[in-house]
């Protein structure tokens, strides 16, 4: 029972020194660097995030390493300080401050549901830099191309209403079915109309 448990702690040791050196202290300082989701790419984020956190990881342990082998070598003991001890310690150091760093630049939204007062929000993203005025004349642009696309709309349903009572039989079943997709697209912008004067209002009020 001793030896399993003693294999177990081992085990969780190796991993847990496997991804402190590989991977935790880069992937918090992308999460840093690029707080953003989406930021580094649309689509595929969270692989680059991966790939440049052990990359990134790498890095640090070798520059970390430098560092404490450019201290010499103790003078007590007659060895450096590059060991195991001062590699974790100080890599579970930097891992800690490149965390409170990314909390701080907003990469972690999921804090506030720890506390409120650790909500952060990242800063928007140079495509995200519209003042008020330019979200609100944007939206509005947009309401007045839906409303006009709506008043086409109907007279397109009008006419082909009308059209249905001047034609044969046959023809006619050509302006019924003109007539069903115009509704059904003026039923979609309908939706759009309102869900962008909903968006609005919430804003202005």
């Amino acid at each position: 029972m001793a030896d399993a448990f003693a294999a177990v702690v081992a085990t969780l040791r190796v991993i847990g020194a496997l991804v402190l050196l590989f991977f935790l202290p880069g992937w918090l300082l992308i999460n840093a660097l690029y707080p953003r989701r989406g930021e580094l790419d649309r689509e595929y984020d969270a692989l680059y995030r991966l790939t440049l956190g052990i990359v990134l990881s790498i890095a640090v342990t070798v520059f970390w390493s430098f560092f404490l082998n450019s201290l010499g070598v103790n003078p007590t003991t007659d060895l450096g300080d590059v060991n195991a001890p001062n590699i974790a310690g100080g890599l579970i150091g930097l891992s800690a401050l490149f965390f409170a760093l990314g909390w701080w630049r907003g990469a972690y939204p999921w804090m506030a549901r720890l506390h409120p007062a650790l909500a952060r929000v990242p800063k928007p993203g140079p495509g995200e830099l519209l003042t008020e005025e330019e979200r609100d004349h944007r939206i509005r642009l947009k309401l007045q191309g839906l409303a006009e696309r709506r008043e086409s709309l109907r007279r397109a349903i009008k006419d082909a209403e009308r059209r249905m009572r001047l034609q044969s039989a046959d023809a006619r079943e050509h302006y019924e079915e003109r007539r069903e997709r115009s509704r059904a697209e003026l039923k979609e912008v309908e939706a759009e109309l309102k869900q962008l004067e909903e968006e609005r209002a919430a804003e202005l009020y």
